[in-house]
């Protein structure tokens, strides 16, 4: 059967190693308000969203060189229509692991904030703009609630060929 054909080992890990990440980045995140601002713990938690969220960056720009590299299996057999909800949900996908990383980084740059992966103080040359600055924050902000609907739907996909349609089409991403 076609949906048992599996996408290439690189493919299939970094897609795992990019949900790995953007777990911790959630979790890291909302964690941090059960802490009082200015404390040890809330700046410890702040840095590891950070180093997760450019981590999911990293694994991004990986990720799509290795998709023009490799072949994915083919469709399986489907509507037209549901064949169009599984590439705009992708896509969507695609843009929010890329954009939400560059929203957060610029957000931090243009508040003339240091990023912090991994516990280091980089700074970007940009002009601080607090204009620029809130925009990027609130707008990566209200993405996080973007990602989560992109997500579930994918997720729910997912189940839903594996439980529903019995087409083992979550297969060939494990």
């Amino acid at each position: 059967m076609q949906s048992e054909l599996k996408y290439a080992f690189v493919m299939r890990s970094l897609h795992w190693l990019v949900v790995l990440a953007v777990l911790i980045a959630v979790a890291a995140i909302e964690i941090l308000d059960a802490f009082p601002k200015g404390s040890a713990a809330r700046a410890a938690l702040f840095m590891v969203h950070q180093t997760a969220g450019l981590s999911v960056l990293a694994l991004m720009v990986l990720r799509l060189f290795a998709r023009v590299g490799t072949q994915a299996p083919p469709p399986v057999p489907g509507s037209p229509l549901v064949q169009r909800a599984a590439r705009l949900t992708h896509g969507v996908l695609y843009v929010l692991m890329v954009g939400m990383p560059v929203l957060g980084v610029l957000a931090l740059a243009w508040a003339g904030k240091p990023i912090q992966p991994f516990g280091l103080d980089v700074t970007l040359a940009l002009p601080q703009d607090k204009t620029f600055a809130h925009l990027a924050k609130e707008v990566h902000e209200s993405g996080a609630t973007l990602v989560y609907i992109a997500v579930g739907l994918h997720a729910a996909a997912a189940l839903w060929h594996e439980f529903i349609l019995k087409d083992r089409l979550l297969r060939r991403m494990i």
